[in-house]
Formats: structure tokens, sequence, C-alpha cells
């Protein structure tokens, strides 16, 4: 259904571009975690490795050979690697070769890439190649200009894709897509110094921010690696318009989403794995941090909540607890929603150890279905129904509806709340209460129709090595041993999954699966980090749990709370 708007360009005319600007920001674009993506002695072999896949390719037949995976071929065409070649160049006394590289590439792009034909002019490959070309221009343009053929070649493949892109915005897609376009056109009009564009694009830039950046500070499609992306393009925009009027809106905006991506991975150990995210795509959080501290004098604060994109957070000396109460995705935008809702995953001193499932691939099947699952994260399956729909590789048709969440203190002890009812009916109320730095209750309600099995899971990091004896799991993880005790459920036992921390890689790990009959009554476990032998005593009505001190929750206090 999508068709591209194609234009002309008359290749004749005089193409003024800005030779001055400085569009490189070493801190991102030279970050070492992001260069050590490229091997440098594979690219000048035309061997490539992206989202952990490496080829060794025929170029020329390489930019739509279908036997390649899309999303590879898609960062074929985004040229990122191209940085690698730029800070060779400059830390090796201005070594030709590198340059040469690059040039090879481009002058191959362009001649196997007609315009408006394949990957290579899908508006997405377009904003982020764009950029890049321009950006490495500021490294290159000496060579360049001594090289007039490749230089007029560069320049007008530049503005045709500029030109077309204008007329082939992802409004269609809208999100993190258009956010993409609307930063290569605002790059490419400081670089064409084409007034008109900037001043429209400057407008646009502020609606979508409006519209895309929530409340507290959190991009709207939840996802804490696209909220990444989304920051990295905000910073280099405010770097390009810094002597422009919306300056001082933009840095308002990146204060408030360092925040949120400071408060989800300080002292956690990975890109955390709600919704779409892993780590190795988006720019490591700690170059976003020092970026963002040199150039805007910015230092980020950590918080605990996160009201409107509803994301909770626990942390103490020992642990933490990240708690996602929050919808599935923004109602129009449900490309990057995965079944996670009151899913949480823990952290112990800065070591991943309860984590979702992750992200492995974006192409549509088993794979794709099994890792946007509701059994693939840390919350409950109840009567082996989905929470939401979750279709083809980037679809959700029903969802879950009527999305609740709330903190509170009860009997000194914080509480994170949430809950919401399934496309199917079912209704889930969850409440994780940390008691202290070594003990955290999770309790779960469940309402249906109908009496029928309830599952919650539990998904330790790869390498967890779990014994169950009763009701209790012991759980040995490096060298942290944590201690799992089952709360009103009939069965507790492990199962094999899969645990994907980068695309295009998944290991199999243990998870602790606890089953029991839906009678309308509160069930679920406690989490004790010191391993420590306690007693729990189940009411009709009511929890002891015995230990140094002896706590009581009443069911029905926790209940009426929604």
């Amino acid at each position: 259904m999508y068709k591209k708007k194609i234009i002309s360009i008359n290749a004749t005319d005089e193409i003024k571009i800005n030779r001055e600007a400085d569009f490189l920001m070493p801190e991102l674009d030279f970050a070492e975690d992001y260069l050590e993506r490229f091997d440098l002695d594979d690219i000048m072999q035309n061997q490539l490795t992206f989202i952990n896949i490496t080829n060794k390719v025929e170029l020329s037949k390489a930019w739509n050979g279908t036997e390649l995976q899309q999303l590879w071929r898609y960062n074929l065409h985004y040229f990122e690697y191209s940085y690698r070649l730029v800070y060779e160049y400059l830390n090796r006394d201005n070594d030709k070769k590198y340059y040469d590289k690059f040039k090879y590439f481009v002058e191959n792009w362009i001649k196997k890439n007609p315009l408006g034909f394949g990957d290579g002019w899908h508006p997405y490959t377009v904003s982020l190649r764009l950029t890049n070309w321009i950006s490495v221009y500021t490294v290159f343009k000496e060579q360049i200009q001594l090289d007039k053929n490749f230089a007029d070649m560069f320049k007008e493949s530049m503005y045709l894709q500029y030109r077309f892109l204008q007329r082939n915005l992802e409004k269609d897609v809208l999100g993190n897509h258009y956010f993409e376009n609307i930063k290569a056109l605002i790059i490419g009009s400081v670089f064409f110094e084409d007034i008109t564009v900037k001043e429209k694009f400057k407008e646009e830039l502020i609606k979508q921010l409006n519209e895309q950046i929530l409340e507290d500070g959190m991009h709207f499609e939840l996802s804490p690696m696209y909220h990444k992306i989304i920051l990295e393009d905000l910073i280099k925009m405010a770097y390009w318009l810094k002597a422009d009027s919306i300056y001082g809106d933009l840095i308002i905006y990146i204060k408030k989403m360092l925040n949120v991506t400071y408060s989800f991975e300080q002292n956690f150990g990975k890109t955390p794995a709600f919704n779409d995210s892993a780590d190795g795509i988006s720019k490591d959080y700690k170059s976003l941090l020092a970026t963002c501290n040199k150039y805007f004098n910015l230092e980020p604060q950590s918080k605990n909540s996160f009201e409107d994109s509803g994301f909770y957070f626990i942390e103490d000396k020992t642990k933490k607890i990240i708690f996602d109460a929050g919808n599935i995705c923004p109602s129009y935008l449900p490309a990057h929603g995965h079944c996670d809702a009151l899913s949480f995953e823990l952290s112990l001193y800065n070591n991943p150890t309860i984590v979702n499932s992750g992200t492995y691939m974006y192409k549509k099947g088993k794979w794709r279905d099994y890792f946007r699952s509701t059994k693939a994260h840390n919350t409950v399956l109840i009567n082996d129904n989905e929470q939401s729909q979750c279709w083809s590789s980037f679809r959700v048709a029903k969802r879950i509806k009527k999305v609740r969440r709330k903190q509170f203190d009860y009997k000194k002890i914080r509480f994170l709340a949430g809950s919401y009812i399934s496309y199917g009916g079912n209704e889930h109320k969850r409440y994780i209460g940390n008691i202290n730095e070594s003990k955290i209750i999770v309790l779960d309600y469940v309402k249906t129709g109908y009496k029928n099995s309830v599952k919650s899971y539990l998904h330790f990091t790869p390498g967890a090595k779990i014994e169950i004896q009763d009701n209790k799991a012991s759980i040995i993880i490096g060298d942290n041993a944590i201690k799992v005790i089952a709360i009103g459920v009939n069965k507790i036992y492990t199962e094999k999954g899969w645990y994907s921390e980068k695309f295009n890689i998944k290991e199999e790990n243990e998870v602790l699966c606890l089953e029991k009959n839906n009678d309308g009554k509160f069930f679920g476990y406690l989490i004790d980090l010191n391993f420590v032998n306690g007693n729990i005593s189940e009411f009709e009505n009511e929890l002891r749990i015995s230990n140094e001190k002896i706590l009581v929750i009443n069911y029905d206090e926790l209940g009426d709370l929604f």
C-alpha cells in the first residue's frame, strides 16, 4: 500500500551547501562501545556485522539481496559504519585509504540504488543515511573537494535524498520513524542552507515533541531502547540548532528525557527489556549523559516513579526493581508493544537477575511471537490467553484496557500497584511491596468469568541454577543466592525459556512457574535476597510473614486500593 512519490531535480543546478557547519558529535559518534560494533579489518574487506549477524558480501548485490535479513540490509543502508572509517582517518594521520573506502561504499550505493527503488529509498533508511552522510562530510570535506567528480555526485545524491524525503514523510507510521524524518530534514536544511524547510520542520519538531514525549519525559512508545534513540536525535538537533530560537525548548525536553534514561539504567546493568528493547542498538546511556553534560551542562536526576508512562522503581544498596504498570502502546502506534503488563525486572548489585525475555528479531514468525508473548515476561498468564492480541511483526489488535496504577504506603512498606483487564475480559491486579533491602513481596489477584489455570512466570538470566523443595525455590546466579517462596499456588516448577539481550542472539534460561486454579484469592511469592529461612502463614484473608518481625498483610485492605 506504500507508494513512493518520485521527484526529479535538475542535476546542472547549483546546489549550495554549508561547508563550515560542524555536524559531528564525537562523544556520541565516536563512543568506544559504538565504534566496537564495526570491525575495521572486516569493513575494509566488505565483511560487515549488523544486529550480531556477519555477512561477507558482494556489495553491488547486497543492497537489496533477499537472502539477507531485511533489518540487516537496512543497517547496510544506514552507513553507520562510516564513523569507524572517519575515526581511523582522523587518528591515523588522515590516511587516505579510509576516505577511499567510504567513497567506494557511497559510489556503489548511488549506482546500485536508482531513485525510488528498494530498501535504500524507504524514508527511514533515507533519514538515517542522509544524517550520517552529512555528519561524515564534516571530516572528509577536504578530500571530497579535491575529488570533483565524486564531490558533484555525492552532493547531488544527498540533495536528491533530501528532496525525496520531503515528499515521502512517514505520516502513515508516525512515532520514532517520523521523528527520524524530521531530524534528517533539519540537518539537511542546515547543510543546504534551506531556511524555508528549516523553519517548517522546527515547528513540526515542537509539535512531535509535544505528542511523543509524555509529561514525565518518557517517549510514548514506552520502550527504553527507542527512548534512548529519540534522546540522541534530540541532543543532535539541539546541537545543530544551538543558535535558533527553539534551542531553550529543546533543552527542557532533553533534561526530562535524560532523567528517564538515568533512572532506568543507572545501577541496572543493561537496557531494561520492556516492549521492543535490546542492547547494542541505541547508544550507551553513559555516552548520552556525558554528551549532555559537556554541551548543555545538564546533570541527570534519579526519580522513582513516572506516572504518565506507568513505570515505577524500587532502589537501594542491594537491588533495583523496575515495574511496568503502563499501557502496551500508544493507541494508534502498536508496532513495538509486548504483552508485558505488570511485569518487572530485578537487578542485584548492578547485575540483571530477573529479566523479561527481550527482543530477538523483528522478522515475523514463531520467535517474534514468542518474545512478544505474555509467558515471555515476568507477569501472569490467565487461561493460556494473551493479555493483548499481538500479530505479525508490528501489530496489536484488541489490547488491555482500564489500566490503573498507584503507589502507596501500607504498614510503612512502599507498595507499587497496577491493574488492567485483558482483551478477553480477565482482570489482573498486582502489588509489589518493598519490605526491606532483602525482601520483596509480589501479590497477584485474578478475576475471570470461569475457573481455569493461572500461571505466574519468573525468568532468570542464563546460568541460573534452580532447586525446588516444597513451596520454595533456591536460585544461584553467579555470586548471588536468592530464595523464592510461593504463596497460594498449587504447583511450583521450572520450564526452559529463551532470553535475548541483543538482536539475533538467544540463550536458554531457567523460568520459574507458579500455577494455581483461579479461585479469586490472592497468590504470589516472596523474594528473599538473604537466603534466610522465614515462615509464611496463609489465612483466608491475610498473610503473615515471620522472620525478625511479624508482618501481617490483609488482602481486603489491599483489594480496596483500586
